[in-house]
C-alpha cells in the first residue's frame, strides 16, 4: 500500500474520533480477537476454566459481541476506503490511456495546472493570524511554507473533484457487502416517519454532546429530502461524563407524554442551555406544555428504566460514543456530513 493511501486512512481514523463524544474509558485502539482453541463451537463448549469453573463459548460470545461488532465495522471501513482509492486509480489510468498520455501528465493537466496560486492577501492574512508559529523564519520562508500547504490542500481537493467527474461518466459497481447489525425496535419506540419506510435510521444520542447538536441539522435535512422514505427512531445514550444528559433525556420523554417529543428534542439539540431543572422547565413553557404535568413527570423516575435499557442496548451493539446511527443496520459513527448518510440511503433505496 502506498504512503498516500496510508495517510488517507490515518486521516479518516482521526476524523472519526474527532466527530463524536465518547465514554471516558472507550478504547481508541484496535479490538483484539479472543484466542479461542479450535474445536467444539457449540454454545455450551468450554473455552477456559478458572479453578475448575468453566467459561463457555456462549459467555465469551456475549461479552465479545460489542467489540467484535466495532471491529467488523472498522474492517469494512478500511476495505471500503482502500477500494475507493483503487477505483479512483483505475479510472485515472483508463482516462490516461484514452488520451494516449501518462497518468502523471493527465493529473498535471487536469489537477495541478488547474490549481491557482493563492492571492497575496490570503497569504498576508494567514501569516498575520499565525505569526508566532513562524518564529525563527523570515517572512519569505513563512510565505513559502504557507503556499506549500495551501497548494497541497487545493491539489488534493481538485483531484477528488476530477476523480468524481471521471466516476460520474463511468460504470462502477461495488460488490463489497457492509456489515449489518440487527437492531430491535419495540412498538412503543419514539420515531418519526412511516413505519413501513424502506430505510430506518436508529440514532443513539446524548443531549449534552456537542457533536450530536452539530449532527441535528444533517438529520433534519435527511428527513426533509427523504420524506416518506426514511423513518428515524430515537435512542438515548447518555454518557457518564455528561451529567445533564440523563435529566435532558427524561425531560424529552416527559414532553413525549404531551405529544411534543420531537419539538422538545430539537430544542435540546439546537438551543444552548444549562440542562438543569430550571432550564428544562423553561423549554417546556416555551413549547406551551402543561408545566404542572411536566414538572411532576420530571420529578419522577418513570422513564429512567427505559433510558438505562437503551444505553445498555447501544453498548451491546458496539456504540461507544455519540452520535451513532444504524441505517438499515449499517453503522455510522460521529457527526458526519450529509453525503455520508445520503450515499448509504441512496444505496439502500436502490437495493444495492
Amino acid at each position: 500500500m502506498t504512503t498516500q493511501r496510508l495517510s488517507s486512512l490515518a486521516v479518516a481514523a482521526v476524523l472519526a474520533v474527532l466527530t463524536a463524544c465518547s465514554t471516558p474509558d472507550a478504547s481508541t485502539g484496535s479490538a483484539t480477537r479472543a484466542n479461542v482453541p479450535a474445536g467444539d463451537d457449540s454454545a455450551s463448549a468450554v473455552v477456559a476454566q478458572v479453578n475448575g469453573e468453566a467459561i463457555t463459548r456462549a459467555e465469551l460470545e456475549e461479552e465479545a459481541a460489542a467489540p467484535l461488532a466495532r471491529l467488523r465495522q472498522e474492517e469494512y471501513d478500511i476495505r471500503r476506503q482502500v477500494l475507493e482509492t483503487l477505483i479512483a486509480e483505475r479510472l485515472v489510468e483508463a482516462a490516461a490511456r484514452d488520451q494516449g498520455i501518462s497518468t502523471e501528465e493527465l493529473l498535471r493537466q487536469n489537477v495541478e495546472q488547474a490549481v491557482p496560486s493563492p492571492p497575496p492577501a490570503q497569504l498576508e492574512g494567514i501569516y498575520a493570524r499565525n505569526e508566532a508559529r513562524f518564529a525563527g523564519q523570515t517572512r519569505e520562508q513563512a510565505y513559502a511554507r504557507i503556499v506549500e500547504l495551501l497548494e497541497e490542500r487545493s491539489v488534493a481537493a481538485k483531484r477528488r473533484e476530477f476523480e468524481r467527474a471521471l466516476r460520474e461518466k463511468s460504470e462502477v459497481t461495488i460488490f463489497l457487502d457492509p456489515p449489518r447489525i440487527a437492531v430491535d425496535i419495540p412498538e412503543d419506540a419514539v420515531g418519526t416517519g412511516p413505519e413501513n419506510a424502506p430505510v430506518t435510521i436508529v440514532e443513539f444520542t446524548d443531549y449534552q454532546c456537542p457533536y450530536c447538536h452539530r449532527a441535528q441539522d444533517v438529520i433534519d435535512r435527511l428527513l426533509e429530502q427523504y420524506e416518506g422514505k426514511v423513518r428515524l427512531v430515537h435512542r438515548d445514550f447518555p454518557l457518564e461524563n455528561h451529567p445533564g444528559a440523563v435529566p435532558a433525556a427524561r425531560a424529552a420523554r416527559c414532553a413525549a407524554e404531551q405529544g411534543r417529543f420531537w419539538d422538545y428534542h430539537r430544542s435540546l439539540m439546537k438551543e444552548e442551555g444549562s440542562l438543569d431543572r430550571d432550564d428544562l422547565a423553561r423549554r417546556a413553557a416555551r413549547l406551551k406544555l402543561d408545566t404542572g404535568e411536566f414538572a411532576e413527570c420530571l420529578a419522577s423516575d418513570r422513564h429512567l428504566e427505559t433510558i438505562r435499557a437503551e444505553l445498555d442496548l447501544g453498548s451491546e451493539l458496539g456504540v461507544t460514543g455519540t452520535p451513532a446511527y444504524f441505517i438499515n443496520g449499517r453503522m455510522v459513527s460521529g457527526a458526519r456530513p450529509f453525503s455520508a448518510f445520503s450515499e448509504i440511503i441512496d444505496a439502500e433505496l436502490a437495493g444495492d
